[in-house]
């Protein structure tokens, strides 16, 4: 039943890098086409530049998916390694979103040139990530002698305010 598994994981991973493969000419070609071919005059230094920054950027991810998710096949067909699930959360999931956040700008960058600030997006996610999961947890949590009563059970507080009394009842 494992074997199974990993088949249906290798197929659909395949079927991921496939359709990221063919969606990443069809959106370069369009792009190229209409700004180099019909839309040159406005086809500026930095407009080249953000272009081959982003498209690299894409290159690097799609490159990085591919060794992740590329499955390892025996001699006989039978799936030696499925490859990373591409379905999955997290990082895997994070690259598809800068991929497809980039095609976007590509494709109404054409009509709109301001679509490139759709860009920050990305830094802003990452610093939004970095302060909420890291800085403000480890850096700015406050006193942890005042946190403390709030992290206590009832029945913790309730144990302390015996003892303090001195009512403690031992049972023997």
């Amino acid at each position: 039943m494992a074997k199974q598994s990993d088949k249906k994981i290798a197929q659909e991973n395949l079927r991921y890098l496939r359709n990221l493969k063919q969606s990443f000419l069809i959106v370069n070609a369009i792009y190229i086409l209409y700004q180099v071919l019909y839309n040159f005059n406005t086809f500026t230094f930095w407009l080249a530049t953000g272009y081959l920054v982003t498209i690299g950027i894409t290159l690097f991810l799609w490159k990085q998916l591919v060794t992740y998710g590329s499955p390892k096949f025996s001699s006989d067909g039978s799936v030696i390694w499925p490859g990373e699930d591409l379905n999955s959360e997290g990082l895997i999931a994070y690259m598809f979103d800068i991929i497809y956040i980039t095609w976007f700008v590509h494709i109404t960058s054409m009509f709109f040139v301001w679509t490139w600030y759709i860009l920050l997006v990305i830094p802003s996610f990452a610093i939004y990530k970095i302060w909420t999961f890291f800085i403000k947890p480890n850096f700015f949590s406050g006193d942890s002698a005042a946190g403390s009563d709030f992290q206590k059970s009832k029945r913790q507080k309730k144990l302390e305010k015996r003892q303090q009394e001195g009512k403690i009842k031992y049972i023997r």
